[in-house]
């Protein structure tokens, strides 16, 4: 991939003056045309311009000529300039007639000519590229493509530029399909009535960010060539230059938090996922290589983390990420950070949907033991006790005509009901933010938290750790329990009266509590939570753990790819939701 741009920007000038404006910006090539600075032909001006390039240490990527697929011996003189240039590439034009109008007869000739000059071209080792362009076969991509699947030459490829009048979405389409052929981009930004613009405005920088992106994603590592700026103006060029390597270059991330979590969710598959479109650090940024690591952290465009990431205040995010834009949480939660992060106007993503699958999973799976009386039944140690256990396994209500109550209908609460809907389970639900017809559409059905602990046989807490929420589930919910009940938590300790829960088990020895999480976590060292007979304690294995972690890495790259092309993501954390949210 180089930098450069095309002669006709400057028409108006002369080779030195454009040698010099290049070398001044910075560029690395220049494609020289065959309308004003090189014709085609002029083999004495093809000599003295490739010597001048050579002096000045430019390269010349491609030769354009406007070469329209006519009679072959138009293309001879093309081709002497090209080999006095010593370039690999000339640009041609794919005809002069669009896709929907051509006939069939004109069409076969243009593949007859282009085949006869790709032919010509290949004795001398020179690929043939079709500038992309309106009232052409390349004005669309099925244009381009019926073309050059016609032509059927190894060195015929493609350049690449938008087309005003198309939408964003279909750019990115034309650049994924050509991408096999695909050596080129003219960059520009101008609009339908041809009016230019700096590529900075219009959120264009993002666009062509995007389409950068969508070559890289799809294969292709094209060449990216300024074609015409703003007024003519060389100062908008030298702005239009600055703009063109910050979205040529592949946009910063940096892995950020404990360095052990991160190692463990972010496995190499999705590390070389995220290389595709990033340029990713290398080393991880924690609090004790923050100082040193500022330099890399002022380029971040993305941070991607997981649990463990630390608390940044508004200060260090304007003075050490002054360019970040997104942050992806391959994780669940975000409340422990994310304030400062919003306020600071980042968007903010979170694998919470996908670190709800194993919960959704887990739970569906307890909750179907639970009613068949799994838990109080499979502790059998002697043969009286499973004799016992055999004769009371009747004093379940098995998972037909059973009530089971969810307590929260958010990312994990959705997903169990979608398990259980096939089922012949009645599912009610108590959220206070859930609609009852969303509930309906999903097999269930809204209920006060009162109907719920005296009626259901198993009770799933998914309840966010909010104010509100703190210690709601306690004595006076336990107590009305029924027989037999069974009580899961594999949402937050802090929503349990624990004091209360253990109180009800010493009542109701026959009631389960299943405690995922409790509240602290792990419990204190001499907690009755690990001796109590009827509570079944596990250091929080709902959520993703083993292989699973890397669904939520993988989430989080596919939308980091997401963000770069513009394209919808699924996960963006919403500022006003985050209020009622775990």
């Amino acid at each position: 991939m180089t930098i450069g741009l095309t002669s006709v920007t400057f028409r108006d000038k002369s080779v030195q003056e454009l040698i010099a404006l290049a070398k001044a910006a910075g560029l690395t090539d220049i494609e020289w045309g065959a309308d004003v600075h090189v014709p085609a032909g002029d083999t004495a001006r093809a000599k003295e311009v490739k010597d001048l390039c050579e002096a000045a240490q430019l390269k010349t990527p491609s030769y354009g000529s406007y070469y329209k697929g006519t009679a072959v011996d138009d293309f001879k003189p093309v081709l002497a300039s090209a080999l006095i240039l010593e370039v690999s590439l000339i640009r041609i034009w794919a005809g002069r007639i669009s896709p929907e109008t051509i006939s069939d007869e004109e069409f076969e000739t243009l593949v007859q000519n282009i085949q006869d000059v790709c032919d010509l071209c290949s004795d001398n080792h020179i690929d043939l590229a079709l500038e992309y362009h309106r009232r052409s076969m390349t004005q669309t991509k099925e244009g381009a493509l019926r073309l050059i699947k016609a032509v059927n030459r190894s060195n015929l490829k493609t350049y690449w530029q938008p087309n005003p009048e198309v939408p964003f979405e279909t750019h990115l389409e034309e650049i994924e399909a050509l991408a096999p052929t695909l050596t080129t981009m003219h960059v520009f930004n101008w609009d339908k009535d041809n009016t230019r613009y700096l590529l900075r405005e219009n959120d264009v920088l993002d666009r062509w960010r995007a389409y950068a992106a969508m070559a890289r994603k799809a294969g292709a590592q094209p060449n990216f060539l300024i074609e015409f700026v703003k007024d003519d103006a060389q100062e908008n060029f030298d702005a239009d230059v600055i703009t063109l390597k910050e979205f040529a270059r592949k946009p910063i991330a940096v892995l950020m938090g404990k360095t052990a979590e991160i190692e463990r969710v972010y496995a190499p598959s999705v590390i070389q996922q995220i290389k595709t479109c990033y340029e990713l650090e290398e080393e991880i940024i924690t609090l004790d290589n923050w100082d040193e690591k500022i330099p890399v952290l002022q380029k971040a465009l993305v941070i991607f983390s997981t649990w463990g990431m630390f608390k940044i205040d508004e200060e260090a995010i304007r003075d050490s990420l002054p360019n970040l834009k997104a942050l992806f949480y391959a994780a669940g939660s975000v409340h422990s950070f994310a304030t400062s992060f919003l306020h600071s106007g980042i968007a903010l993503y979170s694998a919470s949907e996908a670190n709800a699958i194993p919960v959704a999973e887990t739970v569906s799976s307890l909750i179907l033991l639970s009613n068949k009386g799994f838990f109080q039944h499979t502790q059998a140690h002697t043969r009286e006790d499973f004799e016992t256990a055999r004769a009371e396994s009747n004093d379940f209500p098995g998972n037909k005509n059973v009530l089971v109550g969810l307590l929260g209908a958010g990312s994990v609460g959705r997903k169990v009901l979608a398990k259980l809907k096939d089922t012949d389970i009645t599912c009610v639900v108590y959220d206070p933010y859930v609609d009852e017809d969303s509930l309906k559409q999903r097999g269930a059905r809204k209920e006060s938290l009162d109907y719920i602990f005296e009626n259901c046989q198993t009770i799933s807490n998914h309840m966010p750790d909010l104010p509100s929420t703190k210690g709601i589930l306690n004595a006076s919910l336990f107590q009305k329990m029924l027989p037999n009940a069974v009580f899961i938590n594999t949402g937050r300790g802090a929503t349990v009266n624990e004091a209360d829960l253990l109180e009800a088990l010493n009542d109701k020895p026959d009631m389960i509590a299943i405690l995922d999480v409790t509240s602290p976590e792990p419990p204190v060292k001499d907690s009755p939570l690990y001796t109590q007979s009827n509570v079944i304690l596990s250091p929080h294995l709902a959520g993703s753990s083993g292989q699973e972690v890397v669904r939520l890495a993988e989430t989080m790259a596919n939308e980091a790819e997401n963000f770069l092309l513009k394209r919808p993501t699924l996960t963006k954390i919403d500022p006003k939701s985050l209020v009622i949210k775990a």
